[in-house]
């Protein structure tokens, strides 16, 4: 705690006392972090933390909701995906609540062993999030998954949407806090286009408070200094080079395409697909998916929340008729979604 207490007071030390200057933490688990700690509340009035797009269950595009509830709702298929995405609302309802034959699961791996109990079933994996859950979907393909199981991709690229977030002048980015379990997929070095192109100090940091109080610091130090580069106060877990042989694999059976952000629109290169070879594993062709217009939840504002243009409190839905119970948006479901972060935390 001592130890946590000096950094605040170098952090203190280090803000400039005539300029605002905004932080973008982009994982959803640093914000739960930053929230529960009341890490906001012991910083100067003119630094602030911004929370980014940082979950997954948010970003991922309703269309796929809906054809996966659709496709529950066959007799000859299985939907199984993660926990949080059956609850994510959309115009046909969630999951859970709308759809009819799912499964749960916690990892790919339980996939493969669903497809195999069920040979008479078609296995659907909506497989969603970033570079950190891209690498096991990759690597259940690359050991050979059964004939009956295909892959709905929705998986996001972190570094594209950062960069659309730098380029955006009304956010005004002056560093990112860069996400821990996907800079150990990516690499440390994967940053290094924020301090080289951008001039925007980019520092890894784990998921401990101290951590990233730690990286906080280097951030605004490197700004003080005004020698932006890539920190990483995370060592211990993340190489500069990152998980080379996930980024292969994951490279081998997935291609970068232009996809749509939920409750942001499309963002040019900016999501993975199954590559061309392997579109007999790729849902959307086996049975021919279309894409289904994305529909306005009225006074949710799920995207500016996810763009760091807004809090949780400046929604007039949350804590009202959107709770972590009854969520109206996706930015309220899951544990990495602000909305249910801020709810939780008080």
């Amino acid at each position: 705690m001592n130890r946590s207490k000096d950094i605040i007071r170098h952090i203190k030390s280090l803000v400039p006392k005539d300029k605002q200057v905004r932080i973008m933490n982009v994982c959803g688990s640093h914000e739960h972090t930053i929230a529960f700690s009341g890490m906001r509340s012991l910083m100067p009035e003119n630094l602030e933390i911004i929370p980014g797009p940082g979950c997954p269950v948010c970003v991922c595009p309703e269309s796929d909701i809906i054809n996966a509830i659709e496709l529950s709702k066959r007799d000859d298929v299985i939907l199984v995906t993660y926990g949080d995405m059956l609850r994510v609302p959309s115009v046909k309802g969630s999951i859970r609540a709308d759809g009819k034959n799912y499964k749960m699961i916690s990892s790919p791996f339980e996939a493969i062993e669903i497809a195999k109990d069920n040979p008479d079933k078609r296995i659907v994996f909506f497989s969603i999030g970033f570079e950190t859950t891209t690498a096991p979907t990759a690597a259940i393909i690359e050991m050979g998954v059964p004939e009956n199981l295909s892959i709905l991709s929705s998986h996001r690229l972190t570094p594209t949407i950062m960069e659309i977030l730098v380029k955006d002048t009304e956010l005004g980015i002056d560093g990112f806090i860069a996400p821990g379990h996907v800079s150990a997929i990516v690499g440390a070095n994967a940053w290094n286009v924020f301090s080289e192109k951008y001039r925007i100090p980019t520092v890894v940091a784990g998921f401990e408070a101290e951590n990233l109080l730690l990286g906080i610091a280097e951030i605004l130090k490197q700004l003080k200094e005004g020698k932006p580069a890539t920190g990483n106060v995370y060592a211990g877990v993340v190489k500069a080079e990152g998980n080379v042989q996930a980024q292969k694999i994951m490279d081998k059976f997935f291609e970068v395409a232009d996809v749509n952000w939920r409750g942001i629109g499309n963002i040019p290169g900016s999501g993975l697909e199954l590559r061309v070879e392997y579109s007999k594993k790729d849902t959307k062709k086996v049975f021919g998916l279309a894409e289904v217009k994305e529909s306005k939840i009225p006074g949710c504002i799920c995207g500016n929340i996810i763009l760091g243009k807004a809090y949780p409190n400046a929604c007039k839905l949350f804590k009202k008729v959107c709770t972590p119970r009854t969520p109206k948006g996706p930015c309220m479901v899951s544990m990495e979604g602000s909305c249910n972060i801020w709810f939780k935390a008080g």
